[in-house]
């Protein structure tokens, strides 16, 4: 099982508050980490510890940002062959403010991610694995992306993010179709259709969109998945967050893994809903389960799984 993820590669650092400042006030942090980011390389990252094989495609800026955080994923074990080195332009760094209860605001600055090119998505790279995965919301990069997975035979997932959402059903239409699967949380399927009811989001995406399956993650609602065939909502394990940074990342990494064992859509949700469970217990987007930790929550709670 061969994967490559496709999108942002970013240094987050992060800052715990009690409370925002307002304008010209300072407030303290009671806790303060630095870890990497971006969803792709935090879905290359999760995916790997869940057993497949894992590759990353982005940009980065020849500074010793870029090299660390490449250094990083290589330690995780995902390939970063088909990464681009920008001269000149920075790696990009995004500031995560969490509040005491896990919920987060970040501020990014994209640098060399912008200079990613949709002909740096190389038809090489899309080959060489079993499927690929689309965390941006840059419409020339998903549709060229898809196009060439469609045109070689290879399966697609789409996690756009809200500045993909934010663009509507008809502007996006084209760019995505033929995808697989196609991540949404409440806020971007509100974005994307003007519903606020996720289920209803999801059977109107199903009738806008030539896409196979829709997903909507709700938080502590848990998820639901969507085919032409019908829907299955699966609730979220109770857990107490710490940071919730990346567990969308995660969730779509083990939901994706599970699409591709070809286990049932039920199961599939429960894989996902454990992974992310288990992730936002744990400080830094990077804090991904194995697949060992997945199946462990999962067998605590009477889940078996056959693979």
């Amino acid at each position: 099982m061969r994967v490559l993820s496709i999108g942002n590669l970013n240094m987050d650092i992060y800052v715990k508050v009690r409370e925002l400042p307002r304008p010209d006030e300072a407030v303290e942090a009671t806790e303060h980490y630095i870890d990497g980011g971006g969803s792709a390389a935090n879905f290359a990252v999760a995916i790997r510890r869940l057993g497949a094989e894992a590759s990353f495609l982005g940009a980065v800026g020849e500074d010793e940002v870029g090299e660390r955080l490449l250094a990083g994923l290589e330690e995780a074990g995902v390939h970063v062959g088909w990464v681009k080195a920008v001269p000149g332009a920075p790696t990009g760094v995004v500031v995560v403010v969490l509040g005491i209860d896990g919920s987060k605001r970040m501020i990014a600055y994209r640098g060399a991610n912008l200079d990613l090119a949709p002909d740096d998505v190389s038809p090489e790279a899309v080959e060489s694995v079993d499927h690929v995965h689309l965390a941006t919301g840059r419409l020339e990069i998903v549709e060229r992306g898809v196009s060439l997975a469609r045109a070689m035979g290879r399966s697609t997932s789409l996690d756009g993010g809200s500045a993909l959402a934010r663009r509507g059903l008809d502007e996006i239409r084209e760019a995505v179709d033929g995808v697989d699967v196609m991540f949404l949380n409440l806020v971007e399927a509100h974005a994307l259709t003007g519903l606020h009811e996720p289920l209803e989001a999801a059977r109107k995406v199903m009738r806008g969109l030539n896409v196979g399956e829709v997903v909507v993650t709700m938080g502590d609602g848990g998820a639901l998945a969507l085919e032409r065939r019908g829907h299955m909502h699966v609730p979220a394990f109770k857990v107490e967050p710490v940071d919730t940074t990346g567990a969308g990342d995660v969730f779509a990494a083990a939901y994706v893994y599970g699409w591709l064992k070809n286990l049932e859509q039920r199961t599939r949700l429960l894989m996902a809903n454990a992974a992310a469970a288990i992730k936002v217990t744990r400080r830094g987007a990077r804090s991904s389960p194995t697949l060992g930790e997945v199946l462990g929550l999962l067998g605590r709670h009477g889940h078996e799984i056959k693979f």
